[in-house]
C-alpha cells in the first residue's frame, strides 16, 4: 500500500511539473523571417493590367502615313518648338491632334462629346469605365533600363486615370470635372508619359521637357499656339453647349500685357517662398512640377497694369497646349474658368512654356448701350 501511495504522489509531482513549465518558464518567441518578407511583399508596387491594343494605341509609335491612310491628310501643320511636330485632323465634333517625332506618331489627342473611343465611349462616366477594366493606381514601368514607379492619387483615379495597353503604349483619360463625363483623351508612348503626366513619381525620375529649339521664329509659334488654344476652348464649349467665347483685341492685350509684366518682374507678385518655387519650376522643366498663380496674386498682377477680370489663369509649363486644357478641364479649380454658361470675352497669351488666360466682360457697342 505504502508503495501505491508513493507511486501516486510521484506521478502528481511529475505531472504538475509538467504542466506548470509553459507558465513558469515560457519559450523565448521565435522571429519569423516570413511575416518580414510578407511587409516587403505589400509596399511592393503591384502589376498593373494591361488591355488589348485597340483604337488609336494601335498608330503610337507607328509610321504617322498609316494613320493618315485611315484619318485623311491634315488639315494644318505646325512646329511646337519641342523638337516634335502637331498636326491636325478634321474631326466631326470635336478636335483630332496627333505629335509626330521623326516621322513616327509620338502622342494622339482627340476631344469629343459623343462617339466611340475604342475600346472607350466619350461621354462614359467613371464608373461605367471601372465596370469595364480594372483600373490601376501603381505603375511599374522601365525606361532606357532604369526602373519608374508611378502613384495615382484618387483624384487623379477618378478624373485623370492611366490605361496601359499590350504594344507598351498608354492612354490618359480625361474626365469633365464638373459632369464627371469623359470629354478628352490622350494615347502616347512612355517617353512623352514620362514628359507629359500629371502624376507622382514615387521612384525614378521624369523626363524633362525639351530645351526649345532656337532656330525658330518664337513669336510666329507662340501666336499659333495661342489661336489654337482658343479655338479649342471654343470647341469644348461647343461639346458642352455653352455659348462660345468672343475674342476682342482688349481681353488679348491685357492677357498678354499681364504675362509679360509677370515674366519680366515676377518679384513684384510673388513672396520669396514662391519665388523659390517659380524658380523651382523653371529649372526643372518638368510638367508635373506645375505652377499656378493664386487668385491673390493674379489680382496683384492685374492691379498693376490696371485690368478688370472677372477670371484667370496662369499656367506653366505648357509645352502641348491641347494637353494641357485636357488637364485643366479635369481640375475642379480650374475648369469653372471654361465652364462658365455666360458668354465673355477671351484673351490667351503664350510665352514659350507659359499661359495666361483671361475672361473679361464683353466689350460694350453702341447697339448694346
Amino acid at each position: 500500500m505504502k508503495r501505491v501511495i508513493g507511486f501516486l504522489s510521484i506521478l502528481i509531482i511529475v505531472l504538475i511539473g509538467y504542466y506548470l513549465q509553459p507558465v513558469l518558464f515560457p519559450p523565448a518567441p521565435e522571429t519569423k523571417k516570413v511575416e518580414h518578407d510578407q511587409r516587403m511583399v505589400r509596399h511592393k508596387a503591384l502589376k498593373h493590367q494591361t488591355i488589348e491594343t485597340e483604337g488609336y494605341a494601335e498608330y503610337v509609335k507607328q509610321p504617322v502615313g498609316k494613320f493618315e491612310a485611315k484619318f485623311g491628310q491634315p488639315t494644318k501643320i505646325e512646329d511646337s518648338g519641342f523638337f516634335f511636330q502637331t498636326r491636325y485632323y478634321s474631326l466631326d465634333q470635336g478636335v483630332l491632334e496627333v505629335n509626330v517625332e521623326a516621322g513616327n506618331v509620338s502622342v494622339i489627342k482627340v476631344m469629343s462629346q459623343n462617339g466611340e473611343l475604342e475600346p472607350f465611349k466619350f461621354g462614359m462616366t467613371n464608373r461605367q469605365l471601372s465596370e469595364q477594366i480594372n483600373l490601376s493606381a501603381d505603375f511599374s514601368l522601365d525606361y532606357d533600363e532604369e526602373p519608374v514607379v508611378i502613384e495615382l492619387s484618387e483624384n487623379d483615379m477618378r478624373y485623370r486615370p492611366l490605361i496601359a495597353f499590350k504594344n507598351d503604349t498608354f492612354a490618359i483619360l480625361f474626365f469633365n470635372g464638373d459632369s464627371d463625363k469623359l470629354i478628352g483623351a490622350a494615347y502616347l508612348d512612355i517617353e512623352n508619359l514620362l514628359r507629359l503626366m500629371p502624376y507622382q513619381i514615387n521612384s525614378g525620375n521624369p523626363l524633362a521637357n525639351r530645351i526649345q529649339e532656337s532656330n525658330l521664329d518664337w513669336n510666329v509659334l507662340n501666336q499659333q499656339k495661342q489661336t489654337r488654344l482658343i479655338e479649342s476652348i471654343n470647341q469644348y464649349r461647343m461639346l458642352r453647349k455653352l455659348p462660345v467665347f468672343q475674342t476682342n483685341s482688349t481681353a488679348m492685350t491685357a492677357s498678354k500685357d499681364m504675362l509679360k509684366t509677370f515674366l519680366t518682374s515676377p518679384k513684384k507678385v510673388l513672396s520669396q517662398e514662391r519665388m523659390g518655387e517659380w524658380e523651382t519650376d523653371q529649372s526643372a522643366h518638368l510638367s508635373n512640377l506645375s505652377f499656378e498663380l493664386a487668385p491673390a496674386e493674379l489680382k496683384k498682377l492685374a492691379k498693376t497694369e490696371e485690368i478688370d477680370y472677372l477670371a484667370s489663369l496662369f499656367y506653366s509649363p505648357t509645352v502641348d497646349p491641347l494637353f494641357s486644357l485636357f488637364n485643366w478641364i479635369s481640375r475642379d479649380h480650374l475648369n469653372e474658368l471654361y465652364d462658365d454658361p455666360n458668354a465673355n470675352s477671351l484673351g490667351v497669351a503664350i510665352n514659350q512654356e507659359s499661359v495666361l488666360v483671361l475672361i473679361q466682360e464683353p466689350e460694350k457697342t453702341k447697339d448694346s448701350e
